[in-house]
């Protein structure tokens, strides 16, 4: 007979499997601290209480969240995209952190927060989630679903980027500026309120190890070691960058919501921009292996050549044409959209680049 306590145990030397072994068919909505747990089994509720882990409060067990049907309960446009160093599929949406299959689509876990509205997702070096959020800033253990809220000094708690540098330390982008701090402690070693265009709506960190930032105003570069800005690029000043990709050459683009920019890292002036996509809002770039460039806008993706700025192909059936994020992760390209996740094949042969299709992986549903 299963008791609480042998759950416990069982869970507690390795939380994912066992749970799914026990409870094959539920989905548990993890906000708590495995201090004390909470099983859930087709929606019974079998210990009284949880802690929380932001305020270590004992809490009634409605904060845990049985989600049947995935797909209704996380109705929400797809913000970000993670594939973890386990080979985990996330997507963080306006209304939690959730893993699916990569190949069913459907829901393996669902972690909830206390804002549940994601906005940046990043894994640190000990395979924790750095999560943010409109209202905060979170750090989660993905197997026993500890989630701690970051409460350090941050220029706002609105955020909208993470990057990991070099050293490890989490850069994070907010609409009042950038904060550094240790993966560690969360110590914070760094502000930087001062960047002209103030909110940090993007980051990416190039092949020499420097952060850029796309912001309000313009695109700037920024030593990690010293926390100092060395390049403000000219021709994107006064532009809003939306949008950063780093090519394996080390070329960095840009994306504002009128063109794509080519700028050279080592002289940090702008040299070319793909005229195909003038005039079009660029909401996410990413550069594959091979070097092209998958441009991802409020009304589709393309695929670019770098070398001439042609349009190699335009991609259909995604779950829906409005772009919000795009990551590239060994030979696949995953596609966040408002309604959804799409998946790509980056490694096709050079008659199927024309009619590229997405094949959806998951569709959100519209209450």
């Amino acid at each position: 007979m299963l008791t609480t306590q042998n759950i416990s145990e069982a869970i507690s030397k390795n939380f994912s499997k066992a749970f799914s072994k026990i409870f094959p068919k539920a989905l548990l909505a993890i906000t708590v601290n495995l201090a004390s747990l909470c099983a859930v089994n087709y929606g019974v509720i079998n210990n009284a209480s949880a802690i929380s882990p932001d305020s270590h409060n004992l809490v009634t067990p409605k904060n845990i969240r049985l989600a049947r049907n995935p797909s209704s309960s996380l109705d929400s446009r797809i913000s970000s995209t993670l594939v973890d160093e386990q080979g985990r599929l996330w997507i963080g949406t306006w209304q939690g952190l959730m893993q699916i299959d990569q190949r069913s689509g459907k829901a393996i876990a669902s972690i909830s927060l206390p804002n549940s509205t994601v906005t940046a997702l990043l894994e640190d070096r000990r395979g924790y989630f750095w999560v943010g959020t409109t209202s905060g800033l979170y750090q989660i253990d993905p197997d026993s679903g500890k989630i701690e809220n970051i409460a350090i000094q941050l220029s706002s708690s609105r955020i909208l980027s993470l990057a990991m540098d070099r050293a490890g330390f989490i850069w994070v982008g907010t609409d009042q500026g950038i904060t550094r701090i240790s993966p560690y402690n969360a110590e914070t070693y760094a502000r930087l309120p001062d960047i002209p265009g103030t909110a940090a709506n993007v980051m990416q960190i190039d092949n020499a190890g420097n952060i850029w930032v796309g912001t309000l105003n313009g695109l700037f570069k920024i030593n990690p070691g010293t926390a100092k800005i060395t390049a403000r690029i000219p021709y994107v000043s006064g532009q809003i960058v939306q949008a950063i990709a780093v090519e394996p050459s080390g070329k960095i683009w840009a994306g504002t919501p009128r063109n794509v920019i080519e700028i050279n890292p080592n002289t940090n002036k702008a040299i070319a921009r793909i005229n195909s996509v003038t005039g079009r809002d660029i909401v996410a770039l990413a550069s594959d292996k091979n070097g092209e460039l998958w441009i991802g806008m409020r009304d589709g993706l393309v695929l670019a050549n770098t070398y001439n700025g042609a349009i190699t192909s335009s991609i259909y059936n995604l779950p829906s044409s409005s772009v919000i994020n795009l990551l590239v992760h060994n030979q696949q390209i995953w596609v966040g959209t408002e309604d959804g996740l799409g998946k790509i094949n980056s490694n096709l042969k050079q008659s199927e680049i024309p009619t590229a299709t997405a094949t959806v992986v998951y569709k959100m549903l519209r209450k």
